[in-house]
């Protein structure tokens, strides 16, 4: 059982946070515009293509998960799930250094913060390997 709630919260949670890059997280920039240089350098307003975005560690979180999934390494799991969780409490530190307002966050943000608890529940639950012989 564990298995199984293990599987569905990882594809589930990478499903969600793959999709949130292309929806609106702040101000209607999608996730894919947003610059990766503002984790740490601050928020501005500038936009970006894909491969300078928050679109890349996010993706790199999910292929991880993914493959943890599939070749059944629980710490692959987990180091995607730290990821993504990352760079989701980065960028939320950052925009709250300028605006204290989460009513400003939109349907992006939060389905990357739904699909980070998943990608979490996913890695915690999965049961630990048995070793044969």
């Amino acid at each position: 059982m564990r298995m199984v709630i293990a599987t569905v919260a990882i594809v589930a949670g990478s499903a969600a946070v793959g999709y949130s890059t292309f929806l609106p997280w702040y101000r209607e920039r999608q996730g894919r515009q947003i610059p990766i240089n503002e984790l740490w350098n601050g928020v501005t307003a500038t936009t970006t293509d894909m491969a300078n975005s928050l679109f890349v560690p996010l993706a790199l979180a999910v292929v991880l998960c993914l493959a943890g999934l599939v070749i059944g390494r629980r710490w692959l799991m987990a180091l995607g799930a730290f990821l993504a969780v990352a760079v989701f409490a980065v960028f939320l530190g950052q925009q709250l250094q300028v605006e204290a307002l989460a009513s400003q966050f939109k349907q992006g943000f939060w389905n990357t913060a739904g699909g980070c608890v998943l990608l979490l529940v996913g890695a915690i639950t999965r049961p630990a390997q048995r070793k044969v012989g």
